[in-house]
């Protein structure tokens, strides 16, 4: 449930989840990357550097920190891997507006670029690198003016690059599936069989109930393949809100939901 334990970080300790991985730095070190914001909300999002060195005297401490011009509204997900040209992505949800930092020097991390709505999508939400180096994001909503209410119950799928330009996209639309809730979350990438898993769920509260599907694309060209349902859990609401899939070691493809399910799906790999 990374949603509600992220507001808990964020309100708590002022910090969300550390989602990048050790990583050795220009010189001799290993380094943590924590995407943080100010939980009174009068301050702006900033990355912090902890030094993760058991050998080294400041190990645990916080060894530099970068800070954006983005007055925190919800510190949320950066990617999971760190990055192996050093350009991390991480999002304030809230806000709709993504952050690329180049961390290349560890110690002395800065802000490349950032960009809010793209291709005609707003709200991103997770990333996962492609095997080109470009990153496969999320999209919760196709764009709509503030004045359109509610918010679109479509989004998509977006590549950029790691300047921040959009190289393709395409829409979660599905004519089929005309009155369910196709707000992509999170995705898993299968290079080897031309093909990205994605889920579909809402960051809003009021339409928490109402995603329940998965969604099959062609990576090749980011064609919609297939939109199905999850299996409804035998606590009758195990389906709900489906967050973030991962590969398994057999092939198949595992889901966490909001409603504490776990989903398991192979026909990915058919």
């Amino acid at each position: 449930m990374s949603r509600f334990f992220a507001l808990a970080l964020v309100y708590s300790i002022g910090s969300v989840l550390v989602h990048s991985q050790d990583q050795k730095a220009t010189g001799a070190g290993h380094y943590l990357f924590a995407w943080t914001g100010d939980a009174n909300r009068k301050g702006n999002d900033f990355l912090a550097v902890i030094d993760a060195d058991p050998a080294s005297p400041s190990y645990g401490h916080i060894v530099t920190t970068v800070a954006t011009d983005q007055p925190t509204m919800y510190v949320h997900h950066t990617e999971y891997t760190m990055p192996a040209g050093g350009m991390l992505f991480a999002n304030d949800h809230d806000a709709g507006r993504t952050f690329i930092f180049d961390v290349r020097d560890p110690l002395h991390p800065k802000v490349a670029t950032s960009f809010t709505d793209m291709a005609g999508y707003m709200h991103p939400h997770s990333y996962q690198r492609l095997p080109n180096g470009h990153v496969l994001a999320t999209f919760q909503h196709a764009h709509h003016s503030p004045s359109d209410q509610p918010m679109g119950a479509t989004g998509g799928l977006v590549e950029l690059d790691d300047q921040g330009k959009a190289i393709r996209s395409s829409s979660s639309a599905d004519p089929l599936f005309p009155d369910s809730l196709l707000t992509p979350y999170g995705l898993v990438v299968l290079p080897e069989l031309d093909r990205v898993v994605s889920t579909n769920s809402s960051m809003h509260l009021d339409d928490i109930f109402r995603g329940e599907t998965y969604q099959l694309w062609r990576l090749s060209d980011l064609k919609l393949l297939k939109t199905a349902h999850f299996d409804v859990g035998e606590n009758h609401y195990g389906q709900i809100s489906p967050e973030e899939p991962r590969l398994g070691p057999d092939g198949s493809i595992f889901v966490q939901t909001l409603g504490c399910g776990l989903e398991r799906t192979s026909w990915a790999i058919t």
